[in-house]
């Protein structure tokens, strides 16, 4: 009886370290998602202020015309 109990144990144990395994390896995808997104949001602001470094030296150009 002791040698099932014993295999059951280890069924549970296997079984609850393949789930933490896998819900490790999720948070690891959200993470890098989460990261992505930050990137790009990032990015997107850079764009959008040098976009508005071009439109204040072109008027500073035509304020000294």
């Amino acid at each position: 009886m002791s040698i099932v109990t014993g295999a059951a144990k280890q069924v549970i144990r296997d079984k609850v370290a393949a789930e933490i395994e896998a819900a490790v390896a999720k948070l690891l995808t959200l993470k890098a998602e989460a990261e992505t997104a930050k990137a790009d949001f990032e990015v997107k602001a850079i764009t959008e202020l040098i976009s508005k470094q071009h439109e204040i030296v072109e008027r500073l150009r035509q304020g000294r015309k």
